[in-house]
């Protein structure tokens, strides 16, 4: 995923933040109009979509992924995640690495 994460990076879309466990990375997924921001950290992002960590293309990406949580597996398009919108932007923009 480290060419995904620099082409974000150089996107302006990485940003490192302060959660319980210290400073993480974290990708910027979405700016409201009143400034509120919405993003994932990387760990979270690697959870749901880690079966594709070596070839993340928009086409891997965009499918269906099973992750654990706790001790509950799950099965879910990125569609159903809610991220399917931001992987069709980082197309637009260009940003996934042919």
């Amino acid at each position: 995923m480290n060419q995904l994460y620099l082409a974000l990076n150089e996107a302006g879309l990485m940003f490192k933040g302060h959660i319980e466990q210290g400073e993480v990375d974290f990708i910027l997924l979405e700016t409201y109009e009143n400034g509120t921001k919405q993003s994932v950290d990387l760990n979270t992002f690697e959870t749901l979509f880690g079966d594709v960590k070596g070839n993340p293309t928009y086409e891997a990406l965009s499918g269906t992924h099973t992750f654990k949580l706790g001790d509950t597996e799950y099965t879910m398009t990125a569609e159903e995640m809610g991220y399917q919108k931001y992987f069709n932007q980082w197309k637009e923009q260009g940003l996934f690495k042919s």
